[in-house]
């Protein structure tokens, strides 16, 4: 079936869930022209898609995964309780083993990656079409004998389910190797970083200090300033690196399960703030009895990180105010860090989880860039997804789920 035999299944009806306006529009108008026949539906994020499912009851939803809100894999795994026939396929840039195993588990029959293929994609749509017409074939009472049944289409449809089955199963085991061998280079330049650049910086450090107490009779005013820049460059680079090492850590560590008290773990993580900084810090409240099922070694940097983010951002406020608490959204619990400090713009929401995506100069706030990604790695691996809303001038709330037992990577 090609792009314009779609009318062979009538009212075929599609959905398109992308958080990006651009891409959505792009890509959306291609869809169209190449399936004229079919009536087309976007949608921003999972839990528009997902209205927009319950409103419409589409044959096919193509989704990014990586989306706020609610994430792609997400949404399918409930339009699936809704409708265990739906056809999903997913649309991302996303390639890593574990996302390609959890969109399996969670009913997404196909997988295109970014920069999309467009004839992959136009293929993922048509099998999709042709188990849209066997299903709809399946379901119509037909009064001539001779029609009932069609042995040879069907015995084509499960040919071709197949070999998509077998196509799918390559693409994991190809996306493994890859992983696989992904993970060794990090820990070998992870290695390298460590034993390499950390010894020639701890010298320009103590040489730059040496020069300072010894030789400072000897130095201008902009020869001291130059050696002080050295040796405050050469802390920030150590720290820098100590922040991948740890980063790199969380991502190769293996998970070990219990029940995590988070407000216990806010309570002495904010008295390490007090302690550090004895006058002034922010008003902080702290909703009392929340608990995860989750690591507690990954746990806590998470929330200290984000409670960090928070003490730093609203440090500059008259009243600067701090919470960390959690809600029931859509059946499940979603954990929160607020602060009245500075806020961001959300143009820039998508950037602030990647590692040293600073939106303020080095100057303005202590950090590496690298916590928030931490962040994002650790609630990654606990089968969660961690967003953020702001306004400049106006403060920022995180957000982050921790999915239930059963459900973790150890990847």
């Amino acid at each position: 079936m090609n792009g314009t035999e779609a009318t062979r299944v009538s009212a075929v009806s599609l959905l398109y869930v992308e958080d990006d306006p651009d891409a959505r529009e792009a890509l959306g108008r291609v869809i169209s022209a190449n399936f004229p026949t079919a009536l087309f539906f976007t949608a921003e994020n999972g839990e528009a898609g997902l209205e927009m499912f319950r409103a419409h009851g589409p044959d096919i939803v193509l989704t990014d995964i990586s989306m706020p809100v609610v994430n792609g894999i997400e949404m399918a795994r409930k339009i699936l309780e809704l409708d265990a026939d739906a056809k999903i396929i997913a649309v991302t840039a996303r390639n890593r083993e574990t996302d390609l195993l959890d969109a399996i588990n969670n009913g997404i029959k196909r997988y295109v990656l970014k920069p999309v293929d467009l004839d992959a994609l136009f293929q993922a749509i048509e099998d999709c079409l042709a188990l849209v017409a066997s299903g709809r074939q399946k379901k119509t009472p037909h009064e001539d004998r001779s029609s009932r049944q069609n042995p040879e289409l069907e015995q084509q449809l499960n040919k071709e389910l197949e070999r998509l089955n077998g196509e799918l199963e390559q693409l994991v085991l190809e996306r493994t190797l890859e992983m696989q061998a992904t993970k060794e280079e990090l820990e070998a330049f992870c290695y390298s970083i460590a034993h390499d650049l950390s010894t020639p910086l701890r010298s320009m450090s103590c040489f730059s200090s040496i020069m300072m107490e010894e030789h400072s009779d000897n130095l201008s005013d902009a020869g001291k300033e130059y050696l002080r820049r050295i040796g405050s460059a050469s802390v920030r680079m150590g720290q820098l690196i100590d922040d991948l090492l740890h980063l790199s850590r969380v991502t190769r560590s293996e998970l070990r399960r219990e029940r995590v008290d988070l407000s216990a773990f806010a309570h002495d993580i904010v008295g390490s703030f007090r302690a550090r900084q004895p006058e002034g810090g922010a008003d902080v409240a702290i909703e009392e009895d929340v608990a995860a099922d989750g690591d507690p070694v990954l746990l806590r940097p998470a929330l200290e990180n984000l409670l960090d983010n928070a003490w730093k951002f609203a440090g500059g406020e008259p009243l600067p105010r701090v919470e960390f608490g959690s809600k029931s959204q859509q059946g499940e619990t979603v954990y929160f860090v607020r602060d009245n400090g500075i806020g961001f713009d959300m143009a820039y929401a998508a950037k602030i989880f990647l590692p040293f995506e600073r939106l303020h100069r080095v100057g303005e706030f202590a950090g590496t860039g690298v916590g928030l990604a931490t962040v994002q790695r650790i609630v990654a691996r606990h089968g969660g997804r961690v967003w953020a809303t702001g306004e400049e001038g106006k403060g920022a709330t995180f957000f982050f789920t921790l999915r239930a037992a059963g459900h973790f990577s150890n990847d």
